[in-house]
Order: C-alpha cells, then structure tokens, then sequence
C-alpha cells in the first residue's frame, strides 16, 4: 500500500512538473511570439521610412551623387549574378542562347574594380572638397580611422561571425563541401586561427586564408583596409612630387609586381589581387574626384561614354590575351565611366528612368548586399541540393533567380537591422568636422 502511495505521489509530481514546464514553454512562446510581432512592425515601419527616402537619402550637402549610388548598385547587383551563375551547376553542350546569358552573368566579377575606384573617390571627396575652398589638405589620421571603423567595421564583423559559424555547422554536420574542406586537419584548430585573421583583416597577407572565412567576397574588404592605410602615402607622395607622379609610382608598382608572378602557378592569383596590384584602381578613383572639383583638369576623352566603352570591352578581352594588365585596363574604364557619370549629372542631365532610380536604391544597400550574399546563397544552395546542379537549361535559372533574389532581400533587410545603424551618426559627425575645419582654415 504504501509502494502504491508513493507511486502514485510520484507520478502526481511528475505531473505537475510536467504541467509546470507545459504553461513555461507556452508563456516563452507568447513572449517570443509578441516580440517577434513587435520586431516585424518595427521592420516594416523601418522598411516604409527606408523607401520614401531612399532615392534622396545621400543626395545631401555633403556632396554625395546620386551616381555613385548607382554605380555602387550596378556593382553589387554585378557580382551577385556573377556568384548565382557559378553556383547554379553547370550545362555541358547547353544552347547558344544560354551560353551567352552565362558568359554575360560572368562579366559580374568586374564589380569588384568598380567598387575600388568609387571607394578611392568617396574617400579623397573629403580632401578635395576641403583643398577646393580653403586650399588645406589636412588629414586627421585618428579621426580618418574612427570613421571608417564606425562605419565599416561592425557589419564586416557580425557577417564575419555568422559566417564562421555556418563553417563550424557544416563540419559538425559532416559536409563533405569546399567551405569544410579547404581547412587543414586539426580543422577547428585552423578555422579558429582563419577567425583571428578574419578579425584583425590580415587574410589579405595569407594565400590560404585571403578567400575564406566562410565568405569569400571578404577578401575585398582586407584591400580596402589596406588602401585605407596606403591612402596616407598617397597624400604624402601628392604633397611631395605632384599628383600626376604619385599615379605613375602606383602604376609601375602595380605592374612591375603583376608582371613578376605572372608565370608563377602558386602565387600568380593571390598577387593579382593582392592590394598593390589594385591599389592603381582606387587610386584613379582620387583622381576623379579631384578632377570633379577642378583641382586637376583631365582630357575630354577621360570622361568619354564611348571611350569606357571601348576600355570595358578591352579589360574583357585582357583577361583572355593579356591577364596581367586586366587590372589596370579595367580600373581605366571604370574611371572614365565614373567621370562621365559625374559630368552627366553635374551637367542636369542624370536619367530619373525607373530602373536608374532602382539601382539608386539598390546603392543605398550595396554594402550590405555585397556582405551578406554569399552566405545566403550558400545556405539556400543547401536546401536545394537536389536541383542546384542541374544539367536542365530551365531548371538552372530557376534556381538561380531563388538564390539571386534570397541574396537580395537579404541585403535589404541586414541594411534595415545592422548597416543603417551605423550610417546617420557618423555622417553627422563629420559634417560638423567639417564645419569646424572650414571655420579655421578661414
């Protein structure tokens, strides 16, 4: 009797734990239930503020165009398509009209160059502007470096992290895939070690590890930071010998560096985009802006649309003749397009067409497209394993507008959640450094 007692208190008890940890469980529902709610009108009135003002958002007194932003756009949207077509499988014998869809998807890789040469212009604005009126050319290292940190650094960093952590998932998981097996055994023990370098941005200084960190669109991030740094020589060399020598000390450098590993199986990749190789192509991007606020006066053909195209499609061609000097003949068609983007507006005439005011928008959120992308691409691949390689023409862009589009909206919202924090504030800050260096010099 008294067994059955004490069973019976314990199946009781049971069930009041039970019960107990039920009316939890659904109390931790509804709670994340009300925030996930709270968290989606959050979004949404973000999303609808975002929208109203994304076509002026950086149309502001600070000097920013509109064109940059579409550039920026066309940029992203660029290697996105570029990385949906390499990842969607192949088509062995496919139809003409696929073959060169593809091979026009693959062009996307140029974003790249394209990005380098709106990034050196954007950050030499600050200077030229600031020489323009008050024929100063004071840079504040420290502040130069809050400000890009603030800026940048943060969404590298939590991309950075998520990314390792889809790395660390795939191995636990048993993947046999690229993002795995690029790591020597111990594996945890090296992307471990890949993280730190991810981190402090050196895994542009490393073969092994320039690509990887769980996203390989990283590797331009560590040159930028580079440029960032190089940037400093530049002003010191403009100070010194002119800016038309500067450029020609980059050039050669770049080439000479190119040319030395060009037959060099192991390090002929790695070097060509290796931060002094492409160091040519930020550095056109001063020189533009510079020209834009008539420090220097470039020729005609300088700001040419007929003449970029003409570059465009000799960089196309270098890199089937002539890899070594595709660098340099690509960052002179990207130039000479930004130019002629920047004369065109300047002179009233920038299109307001749907699709420009589109890849406006898309600008605005190019950062974050461009960081967030691959991962979701390569996740979403994941998830379609059974149709991602396919040898069906149709069932490969299907896929590839799924990826495409995943990678986009991605973007969008990683803009909405993280970027956008860092933007307003540090913008503002500036413009009252500015002000205040103004002040001074006058």
């Amino acid at each position: 009797m008294r067994c059955e007692s004490g069973q019976f208190t314990r199946v009781a008890r049971n069930r009041g734990v039970r019960r107990a940890i039920v009316a939890l469980a659904r109390k931790m529902l509804s709670l994340a239930f009300l925030q996930l709610g709270a968290l989606r009108v959050s979004l949404y009135a973000d999303y609808q503020k975002f929208k109203e003002n994304a076509d002026s958002a950086f149309v502001t007194s600070s000097g920013r165009l509109q064109c940059t932003d579409f550039l920026r756009g066309c940029a992203a949207l660029g290697v996105v398509l570029c990385h949906v077509a390499l990842s969607s499988g192949s088509i062995p014998n496919a139809p003409l009209w696929f073959r060169m869809i593809y091979s026009t998807l693959l062009q996307g890789l140029w974003g790249v160059p394209l990005f380098f040469v709106i990034s050196g212009f954007c950050i030499h604005l600050r200077w030229a502007k600031l020489w323009a009126r008050t024929k100063t050319d004071q840079v504040d290292f420290l502040d130069f470096w809050k400000r890009r940190i603030h800026r940048l650094y943060p969404p590298y960093f939590i991309v950075l992290c998520l990314s390792m952590l889809l790395v660390y998932g795939a191995y636990r998981l048993g993947l046999d895939i690229p993002l795995v097996t690029k790591y020597p055994h111990p594996r945890v023990h090296w992307m471990l070690y890949d993280f730190a370098l991810h981190t402090l941005m050196l895994h542009g200084l490393s073969p092994t590890f320039d690509t990887a960190g769980g996203n390989m669109v990283l590797w331009s991030l560590a040159r930028e930071e580079y440029f960032y740094v190089m940037y400093f020589l530049l002003i010191f060399w403009r100070r010194l010998w002119g800016l038309q020598v500067s450029i020609a000390i980059v050039l050669v450098l770049g080439a000479v560096t190119n040319l030395s590993f060009a037959t060099s199986a192991q390090w002929a990749a790695f070097v060509a985009r290796s931060a002094i190789v492409l160091w040519f192509q930020w550095t056109l991007g001063m020189v533009a802006v510079e020209a834009h606020y008539g420090i220097v006066k470039l020729p005609g053909w300088c700001s040419s649309g007929y003449v970029a195209i003409l570059l465009a499609a000799a960089a196309v061609l270098s890199r089937y003749y002539f890899l070594v000097m595709a660098p340099f003949v690509g960052g002179m068609a990207f130039f000479t397009l930004l130019n002629f983007c920047v004369k065109l507006e300047q002179a009233g005439r920038w299109p307001t067409h749907a699709v420009v005011a589109w890849l406006t928008r898309v600008g605005v959120f190019s950062y974050s497209l461009y960081l967030v992308h691959n991962p979701i691409r390569g996740i979403l691949k994941q998830l379609l394993r059974p149709y991602s390689n396919t040898t069906n023409p149709i069932l490969f862009w299907v896929v590839g507008a799924i990826l495409g589009l995943g990678g986009y909206w991605g973007g969008k919202l990683f803009f909405l959640v993280v970027e956008r924090r860092f933007l307003n504030s540090s913008r503002e800050q500036a413009r009252s450094r500015e002000r205040k260096q103004m002040t001074a010099a006058a």
